[in-house]
């Protein structure tokens, strides 16, 4: 049962863990809030389908330290990972949101530097609606109750700076949960987590944000995200142990967004994506007279973007985009470029 206070808490910063049976992981992910130099904080640990005694166990030997911060909800039975996250989310109310899984850790400093860069960043952007703290990414192995560290390396966005890239995070997720603080009202404008994905919510959840709001990079280093590869217990990751459901699911989203790009007959997220991986095929087939690199994929893309609503633009409007779709239906994406490209051609363009 939910603890009727966290109904009324009114903290800055929410957290939210999700955990099943991995007593072990949890255990570091309770110190890593606890630590935490900022103290506004209210905890919702979503215990999905697990134990609850052994939850129990753990928050109660912490007891002193949380001072009536934390709340836990049992689920008798798992409802996901990303039903999990917004009954947890739905269960509090604060102005920012950070999901805390239970095998990923935060440096001490994390809510103070990620809590005063959000509100210090939104006097001149007042369109971000969260930010991300870089990330070393650590390899590790559970054996018994001991958790041996074989290397850690820096996460792939630790060389990014400035806002996330929308289109790169279309290609590919940019950041793990544990980095990203991120405003309960922009969250909840765009609907929260989708329940219904087993994999991948924390991609489809990250570009909906982006989508309409932006995301800022804090150039530290302040999340741990934890990875281990080789085990296929209760203990691994999804992304390793379900290597095969995320590929499954990611070409499902890119489906969806495509699908509904076309019904709604509009240039959006799935048009988007469809273009980029047309570019990369073709980047990577060989052309018997090889073209110098010119420009980049990403200003390709753009040049490309510019060119679609150019001729989106011009003439009938509903009946250029009705022609738009009848190419792309017919030829494809790659097919629709060229046709684009002759019409700018004969323009007069170069």
């Amino acid at each position: 049962m939910i603890d009727t206070e966290v109904l009324n808490l009114d903290a800055t910063v929410g957290i939210i863990t999700r955990t099943k049976d991995r007593p072990v992981l949890l255990k570091r992910a309770l110190e890593s809030v606890i630590h935490q130099s900022y103290e506004d904080w209210r905890l919702v640990i979503v215990n999905d389908g697990g134990d609850p005694a052994t939850v129990d166990r753990l928050v109660n030997h912490y007891a002193p330290q949380f001072r009536s911060r934390v709340s836990i909800i049992h689920n008798p039975v798992s409802l996901g990972m990303e039903a999990a996250s917004n009954k947890g989310i739905q269960s509090v109310r604060t102005r920012y949101l950070a999901i805390h899984d239970d095998d990923d850790s935060w440096a001490p400093e994390f809510l103070t530097i990620a809590v005063a860069e959000i509100e210090q960043i939104r006097q001149k952007f007042p369109q971000v609606a969260g930010v991300i703290a870089l990330a070393n990414a650590i390899y590790e192995r559970v054996e018994g109750n001991i958790v041996h560290i074989d290397r850690t390396e820096p996460y792939w966005t630790s060389a990014k700076r400035g806002f996330v890239s929308l289109s790169e995070l279309l290609a590919d997720n940019q950041f793990a949960p544990i980095q990203l603080l991120f405003r309960y009202d922009a969250a909840e404008t765009i609907g929260f987590f989708r329940a219904d994905l087993p994999v991948l919510g924390d991609w489809d959840f990250n570009i909906r944000l982006l989508s309409r709001y932006d995301i800022f990079i804090i150039p530290q280093f302040l999340a741990f995200y934890h990875h281990r590869i080789t085990d296929q217990s209760g203990y691994g990751n999804t992304i390793h142990a379900g290597k095969n459901q995320h590929e499954l699911y990611a070409k499902m989203l890119k489906n969806e967004w495509l699908r509904q790009d076309i019904q709604d007959r509009r240039f959006g997220i799935g048009m988007l994506i469809a273009l980029q991986q047309t570019m990369h095929a073709t980047a990577n087939t060989a052309q018997p007279h090889p073209q110098p690199i010119v420009s980049s994929p990403a200003v390709r893309l753009l040049r490309i973007f510019k060119l679609i609503r150019l001729w989106l633009s011009s003439g009938q409007k509903i009946a250029t985009i009705k022609k738009f779709f009848q190419i792309l239906l017919s030829g494809g994406i790659r097919n629709t470029i060229q046709h684009i490209k002759a019409w700018y051609l004969s323009r007069g363009g170069n």
